[in-house]
């Protein structure tokens, strides 16, 4: 019985799906029980395929050098209201397009809120500029920025994303934006490369392309619709180096007290 495979190439990063379909041409297959599914799994899947395209949009168009960005407010400064931020947000993206544009620069963004129990913060990715930019645009509090490490796989920062800005998203009364974030629009799109394929080339151990390494791999039986799948995702094996031996210069300043390397701290949690 043949399965499909799905491709997408992200920059640094492959990730390849394969998984067997109810039909093929018309044939019914068998598959294994399909389980009921529950308010609270929909929700958990959907939340999964969300972060699953979040990273492959920043995979496909950000990179070392880049930004998250996080755009905090002075407590005079908060917004009253989810379209009060967004308004916020708004003009900021406006004036960064033209501050861009004076640069002979085309501004790139993926741009999403969250509001917790009094704070308000907007999370973005956004492409390589001088911080005294943001800061002279961002009036209402401090712009916060974390570099983007040269693997070219972000799905943690996607994960990060996602996850803080749950809350605004489900909350109709916090909702800003009606998707779970908004990117500008000359960002690539990442598109699978679709292939049928026969049963027998299946691996339960895949692969990797030449120049590139296995970096996660997981299988298993889809528990909505009780078909078999596997996931795997190659970066390439430069990135990966890099990102080694960043990881290594990390452990080395923790021994040595005269070592002058900046460490940029990841964000914690928003209250």
């Amino acid at each position: 019985m043949p399965y499909i495979k799905e491709t997408y190439i992200t920059g640094a990063v492959t990730e390849v799906t394969k998984k067997f379909t109810f039909t093929y041409k018309g044939k019914a297959t068998k598959r294994s029980p399909k389980t009921k599914e529950t308010p609270e799994s929909q929700k958990k899947q959907n939340e999964g395929i969300a972060i699953k395209k979040l990273r492959r949009l920043i995979n496909a168009n950000f990179g070392y050098g880049d930004y998250h960005l996080v755009l905090d407010y002075k407590p005079e400064c908060r917004p009253k209201t989810p379209q009060e931020a967004k308004e916020n947000l708004e003009k900021f993206l406006r004036k960064m397009r033209a501050a861009y544009k004076k640069l002979g620069k085309v501004f790139k963004y993926v741009a999403t809120t969250e509001f917790g129990e009094r704070a308000w913060h907007h999370h973005l990715v956004i492409n390589c500029v001088d911080i005294k930019i943001i800061s002279d645009i961002w009036e209402n509090g401090r712009p916060k920025l974390f570099p983007l490490d040269k693997t070219g796989q972000y799905k943690q920062l996607a994960s990060y994303i996602i996850k803080q800005t749950r809350k605004t998203f489900n909350d109709p009364k916090r909702q800003v934006h009606k998707k779970r974030w908004c990117p500008s629009s000359n960002l690539i799109k990442p598109e699978p490369i679709i292939e049928i394929v026969k049963a027998s080339s299946w691996r339960e151990d895949p692969k990797p392309q030449k120049g590139y390494m296995i970096s996660e791999q997981y299988s298993g039986t889809n528990d909505i619709t009780g078909y078999q799948y596997q996931f795997y995702s190659m970066v390439k094996i430069d990135a990966y180096k890099g990102r080694q031996a960043k990881n290594e210069r990390k452990m080395h300043t923790k021994h040595d007290n005269k070592s002058k390397l900046p460490r940029v701290p990841y964000p914690r949690d928003h209250n």
